[in-house]
């Protein structure tokens, strides 16, 4: 009894410690105030919950610039402040640059987050980058591979935003349509004027 009742205080003190341990974790890393502090209120409160179902940690950074430093020499470094396992969407406004990296490939699929929730959404002109737009790309990326890894792991995160995968899949798919055939349009017209000037020519 008394070799007991010398050990329920430690293992107290370690699962406090432990616990303590999870919820300083901060899986936002945002230096600039890039993303709206309504995204990254939400983003911590479910990668927490995602850490406590699943044992992933999901981070998200975003900044303003590399400052001239090379980004493989950046994402290094970034890597080992992470805990593994994990998964990070990495987004830096000046030098245009989005990418999904995670410590274990089978995680979830990556290029389907970037190609149909991130992709779509990115602006068309520099005028339209705000912070609200970069938050929304980020986001949308975030809320899909929440939902990937909580799948691989047969569990739901509640404090999620449910959506329709299908729907939001067609919408991205509409976009890239249109865009494709928007360059096609543009891609004919070029034809037939050049043409055009040929039979003028001739």
């Amino acid at each position: 009894m008394i070799f007991i009742t010398k050990r329920i205080p430690i293992y107290g003190i370690l699962i406090t410690l432990f616990c303590t341990y999870i919820s300083a974790s901060n899986f936002v890393l945002n230096p600039n105030n890039l993303l709206t502090q309504k995204s990254a209120d939400f983003i911590q409160k479910v990668s927490q919950e995602l850490l406590e179902k699943t044992g992933v940690n999901l981070y998200v950074y975003m900044g303003e610039s590399l400052e001239g430093r090379d980004y493989l020499n950046f994402k290094e470094n970034f890597i080992k402040e992470l805990n593994k396992p994990f998964a990070a969407i990495i987004l830096i406004k000046k030098d245009k640059k989005i990418d999904i990296i995670s410590s274990e490939n089978d995680l979830f699929d990556r290029k389907k987050v970037y190609w149909e929730y991130m992709v779509p959404l990115i602006p068309t002109k520099d005028s339209e980058i705000t912070a609200e737009a970069l938050s929304a790309i980020v986001f949308n990326g975030y809320i899909e591979s929440v939902d990937l890894i909580a799948d691989k792991f047969d569990t739901k995160i509640e404090h999620n935003i449910p959506k329709d995968e299908k729907g939001a899949k067609a919408v991205a798919q509409l976009i890239l349509y249109i865009m494709l055939f928007s360059m096609l349009g543009i891609v004919a017209f070029m034809y037939i004027i050049r043409n055009k000037r040929n039979i003028n020519n001739g």
